[in-house]
């Protein structure tokens, strides 16, 4: 029995579907051969001390090590979560502003659920190119999700653009930061401004929802402008799972800033939702085992040599792209015609990537740098060939 979610929900879900099953022909014509861009799985899997943590955690011998945790997470967790991030942010964040859920992608649901429950008839703002499924989440609670886009020529926030679309309905406005899928991180000036306009035409009313769950992975020594500063009405959406490549396990929070009007009655919201919704909280095995994983040095050598390697292939094939400043993608410009016609071309060559619509934008693709070695460096070469028009 097909279930029919409706005409929107289909439109917003049409890209990445097509996508999925150009990369299922793909698989089946060209196994061996395959460079996977598109996704961000890390072939490579975690690095040695992730694995050892989750060891010592299952190795716990105290009695309700792996029973239930309340709604929101195990204090525990809470707290050295709270300690960590407090110190990344600049702001004192108490330990039960910190919601323990499955993934960054419960924390956005629950998030917007609760804006939900402010305005049943909320609008929420929605920065393109962006995260594929903000829209599609925002749709499925009954909101309204408002596509405003990004300049067009530096991909950074256009204040004008996001002023025109706030309406007595706004409740909400999402960010990634650094974002997905440009790379970009937005300076404390562009928050400064951001937070000034929020402030001079919602009053406070207007969350911001700052996604930063690639807020570890910098590159030229850039350094990541934490959000929540700049703005009282701030909840932070985090997953450990991509610093740490385990983005299979699924264990992120929602972290409601100190400042945020209200913030008890919120978090107290938030908690509950976790319930209603059915998301519970993570495994009570990967809650034990980021507390053995928070402030570790990590390494990210390996990605931005990936990284240079593809800019300087792009170069080459003369794809004009701005260099990421973070997170695991590049973003450059599609060559020439359709983005989903060049990313078919791309994939006859056994080169997969995520054309611009799956991001509700247009005239770009996007490349992840998670794939092996080996794979990089053919997807160096197919992107020269296919852009010189060498490759049939």
């Amino acid at each position: 029995m097909k279930v029919d979610l409706g005409p929107q929900l289909d439109r917003l879900m049409a890209a990445q579907e097509r996508c999925d099953r150009l990369r299922d022909a793909t698989l089946r014509s060209k196994p061996r051969d395959l460079c996977d861009l598109a996704y961000a799985n890390a072939y490579g899997g975690p690095p040695p001390f992730v694995i050892d943590a989750i060891k010592e955690s299952l190795a716990g011998d105290r009695q309700l090590d792996f029973q239930y945790t309340p709604y929101g997470g195990a204090t525990l967790s809470r707290r050295r979560i709270s300690e960590s991030l407090s110190r990344q942010q600049g702001l004192r964040f108490p330990w039960r502003n910190i919601v323990l859920t499955p993934g960054a992608m419960a924390a956005l649901n629950i998030v917007f659920r609760a804006v939900a429950a402010l305005d049943s008839r909320a609008e929420v703002i929605v920065l393109t190119p962006g995260w594929l499924d903000y829209p599609l989440y925002l749709v499925n609670l009954g909101l309204r999700p408002v596509l405003v886009p990004l300049h067009p020529v530096t991909m950074r926030l256009d204040l004008n653009a996001i002023a025109d679309a706030i309406t007595p309905q706004t409740r909400a406005i999402v960010i990634s930061q650094p974002a997905n899928p440009t790379g970009l991180i937005y300076s404390a000036a562009e928050l400064r401004d951001l937070a000034a306009l929020l402030t001079e035409r919602g009053d406070d009313r207007i969350v911001l929802v700052s996604d930063e769950c690639h807020r570890d992975i910098l590159f030229d020594d850039a350094r990541f402008v934490p959000t929540a500063p700049h703005y009282p009405a701030t909840v932070v959406v985090y997953s450990f799972g991509k610093a740490l490549f385990i983005q299979g396990q699924r264990i992120g929070y929602v972290a409601v800033s100190p400042q945020f009007p209200q913030a008890d009655a919120f978090v107290t919201s938030l908690e509950r939702l976790c319930r209603v919704m059915g998301f519970c909280t993570p495994t009570a095995l990967m809650q034990l085992a980021v507390r053995k994983l928070l402030d570790r040095p990590l390494d990210f050598s390996h990605i931005a040599t990936r990284r240079q390697l593809i800019l300087d292939a792009l170069a080459d094939a003369a794809i004009v792209t701005q260099p990421s400043q973070a997170t695991f993608f590049l973003y450059p410009k599609t060559p020439q015609g359709d983005d989903f016609e060049f990313a078919e071309r791309l994939a006859k060559h056994g080169l997969l990537v995520l054309p611009a619509p799956v991001f509700h934008h247009s005239g770009h693709f996007r490349l992840s740098l998670t794939a092996p070695d080996d794979q990089i460096e053919r997807a160096a070469g197919i992107l020269r060939q296919v852009a010189s028009g060498s490759a049939v």
